[in-house]
């Protein structure tokens, strides 16, 4: 008899292969091994695997690394952006080319 198993089910049975030989586990569920692979899969295309103990609070802690880096990225980029409007307004400002500006000679 072919049996419907839950969303919630399908998870408590993929975190229990953490834990439990696959064999042993598939076996006290009545199903073949390769189902649990199959549950596993489709679990983390959807994004729904459960995570390992501790692994939730390592990705937390990797996030707020990354979200740090950024910031400090971000700053960096708009010191040198703001740098980069500075020389552009000195290279725009004097309306020279570069060259020596002409003097009159006084009257010697």
């Amino acid at each position: 008899m072919n049996r419907r198993w839950s969303l919630e089910e399908k998870q408590r049975a993929v975190e229990r292969m953490r834990s439990t030989r696959h064999r042993e586990l598939a076996k006290e569920l009545g199903i073949q091994k390769k189902q649990l692979y199959e549950w596993r899969e489709q679990l983390r295309r959807r994004g729904k695997e459960p995570f390992a103990e501790g692994q939730e609070q390592q990705l937390e802690g990797e996030n707020r690394q990354l979200r740090e880096a950024l910031a400090r990225k971000v700053l960096e980029a708009d010191f040198l952006q703001g740098a980069l409007h500075k020389i552009e307004a000195r290279r725009q400002g004097g309306g020279s080319t570069g060259a020596k500006a002409s003097t009159t000679r006084s009257g010697k």
